[in-house]
């Protein structure tokens, strides 16, 4: 099988987003299969980040090959119409990327492609090169692209469940092609974490919104107001941090004493959080059918890894996630449900995911290398 991999992406670097931290451990961990791997993608902020900020953010000591291209187009720099800027920028710059390889003196079939941009996706798979898409949310564009790209045999997918899957019209080539995994573990990121559990100590980890959307956090701060759960403590980590902002001035007016609100943090030292915490939670809300239907959260695999018990809001998404049965569901913008499930989950014993191993992004990235050897018409190469 090839071992030149390009992994290319229209996303910034360093970003608090489970999306960034997906890519970062998808590349570290096929790098560390023995891969050349290099990182494209566009440098859209001004700030001097240099490759070695890039990698200690994600807590990343393998060295990767990171290209940061010139950027040039108009989103994040004008904030009306923002989502079509979006469009028409991730198309031109995917656009300029292709044919940069096509003129470029590379021999493109010795070359492997990853990518999470449905539209580098199309631009390669029509030109019949190796490339696995992984898809993580329904859009007009990617249902679009797929229906083009149907009959294309060398390119692959990643879905993170099987209601994301089945949301597109798939081809029998496209099914044959595919593969469902959801998020992962990094485990070097829970080695040498020893620190004691705080009984009551809460987490909620991620980005403040989704896809633009608030994710209700308005609800866990009213929540945790309640004088029968004052004796918990709620930390939320995340941004961004005008969200924060927003969401500390609401708990001190609001005078809730146990709530916490915390900026963006490195992995390492979310690792810590985690290590000491009790109970995490997964909550969005019901407005984004994405979070309903094809979330595959990244903290909740770190949530088990850490050995947390779980409240999910009560979503098919989470219905789906492995060792769903010992997640505590309660039923969404119901306060007093959260707390009857907050409660039991406190005095309950601990939670033992078996065989916990299956969801590390070394068994991921198994899978992966899988897909571009059936792509490659080769058996899949011993791990």
């Amino acid at each position: 099988m090839n071992k030149t991999l390009h992994y290319i992406t229209f996303q910034y670097f360093p970003h608090f987003s489970a999306n960034t931290i997906v890519t970062m451990k998808t590349i570290k961990y096929l790098k560390k299969l023995g891969m050349d791997v290099k990182l494209i993608f566009p440098g859209r902020e001004k700030e001097n980040i240099t490759n070695e900020d890039i990698l200690s953010f994600y807590n990343i000591c393998e060295n990767i090959d990171i290209v940061k291209t010139s950027y040039w187009l108009p989103f994040g720099k004008l904030k009306f119409l923002e989502k079509y800027f979006y469009v028409f920028s991730h198309f031109i710059w995917s656009l300029s990327i292709f044919i940069k390889y096509i003129f470029s003196n590379q021999n493109l079939k010795n070359i492997l492609f990853y990518t999470r941009s449905n539209w580098v996706f199309y631009f390669f798979s029509i030109i019949n090169l190796k490339i696995i898409y992984e898809c993580h949310k329904y859009s007009k564009s990617t249902n679009f692209i797929l229906t083009l790209t149907k009959n294309k045999k060398y390119s692959g997918y990643v879905f993170q469940n099987i209601l994301l899957a089945q949301s597109f019209k798939l081809s029998a080539t496209q099914n044959s092609n595919l593969v469902i995994m959801p998020s992962a573990f990094d485990e070097d990121d829970f080695l040498n974490l020893t620190k004691p559990k705080i009984e009551k100590d809460v987490v909620f980890i991620g980005r403040f919104t989704r896809f633009n959307e608030n994710r209700n956090l308005t609800f866990l701060i009213d929540a945790f107001s309640n004088k029968n759960i004052s004796n918990f403590n709620l930390n939320l980590i995340g941004g961004p941090r005008k969200i924060a902002d927003e969401l500390r001035e609401e708990i001190k007016i609001k005078k809730v004493g146990n709530v916490k609100v915390s900026d963006y943090l490195p992995q390492k030292d979310l690792n810590a959080v985690l290590a000491s915490s009790s109970i995490g939670i997964l909550i969005n809300s019901s407005k984004d059918i994405h979070s309903k239907l094809h979330t595959s959260p990244v903290k909740y695999f770190e949530y088990i890894r850490s050995g947390l018990k779980v409240l999910a809001v009560d979503f098919e998404a989470h219905r789906l996630l492995p060792y769903s049965k010992n997640i505590y569901f309660f039923k969404e913008g119901d306060v007093a449900d959260f707390i009857d499930k907050l409660t039991n989950a406190a005095k309950d014993d601990d939670v033992k995911y078996d065989n916990i191993q299956q969801f590390s992004y070394s068994k991921r990235i198994e899978a992966i290398v899988n897909l571009f050897a059936r792509l490659e018409g080769l058996e899949p190469p011993t791990l």
